[in-house]
């Protein structure tokens, strides 16, 4: 069951949608997005697959190009974030802050054992970013240990 954050605020010329379309034409804007921060494409079936395995998907589109994405995989006792990205000539306006704000949002009363995510080596100011929001490095990738289950 999926569940799409909105309630993040954007700037005026942007749209959140309430649900993600899964269209081939929507599913080619998140390749489209991969593209530009240098990740691979996963094609609208493999899209399809990610998004019905995600519990909550959180993204912004302007005009007719996705600009943000992020998402949280869980089982009840653990939630991971994957794929949060930002496209490049939207960075550094708020939007990654905004976008993992609101999934932070849905998880931090859960009572999950683990809250984390991984960060990819090519970009080494993820590492900063993500602290700024709480998370802690651990051997690994990253925890939210602030509203981790204490054990």
């Amino acid at each position: 069951m999926i569940e799409l954050l909105y309630q993040f605020r954007v700037l005026p010329d942007m749209e959140i949608p309430f649900k993600v379309p899964q269209d081939d034409r929507v599913l080619g804007l998140l390749d489209d997005l991969f593209r530009s921060i240098g990740w691979r494409e996963r094609g609208p079936e493999k899209w399809k697959e990610v998004l019905d395995n995600s519990r909550y998907c959180a993204y912004v589109i302007t005009g007719n190009s996705l600009v943000g994405f992020g998402r949280i995989v869980e089982d009840g006792v653990m939630c991971m974030f994957y794929d949060i990205a930002i496209h490049p000539d939207h960075q550094t306006r708020g939007l990654g802050r905004e976008l993992m704000s609101g999934l932070i949002a849905k998880v931090r009363d859960k009572d999950y054992a683990s809250i984390g995510l991984f960060t990819w080596e090519q970009n080494p100011g993820n590492v900063a970013f993500y602290e700024s929001l709480g998370f802690e490095r651990v051997p690994t990738g990253m925890e939210l240990t602030r509203y981790m289950r204490r054990e």
